[in-house]
């Protein structure tokens, strides 16, 4: 992943290789962080957009009138958990465990 970043921003392995000892180290570093913390958002993106749509039609039948924000549909959705869909229960239990 790392290699496939650096190859879109145009560094190659040789740029990176012409540092020596602690500087090689730290430039490595930098790169692996920046990484991470490019993918973060999309990543957490995508766990909403999963939950979403696994978990819509319980939000509808159990949830309704609840307003977004602040966490209160996550809190409906465990206050329901015995009465959720199984895909919806196993979205949020792999969400709970992370």
């Amino acid at each position: 992943m790392v290699q496939q970043i650096a190859d879109e921003i145009e560094i190659s392995r040789e740029h990176v290789r012409t540092f020596s000892g602690p500087a090689a180290t730290l430039v490595q570093v930098t790169l692996a962080v920046a990484c991470v913390a490019a993918a973060l958002p999309a990543l957490a993106q995508d766990a909403r957009s999963q939950a979403r749509e696994a978990c819509e039609a319980d939000y509808r039948r159990l949830c309704t009138g609840i307003m977004p924000g602040g966490g209160r549909i996550r809190k409906c959705l465990d206050e329901h958990a015995d009465a959720l869909s199984p895909r919806c229960k196993q979205i949020i239990s792999a969400q709970s465990s992370k």
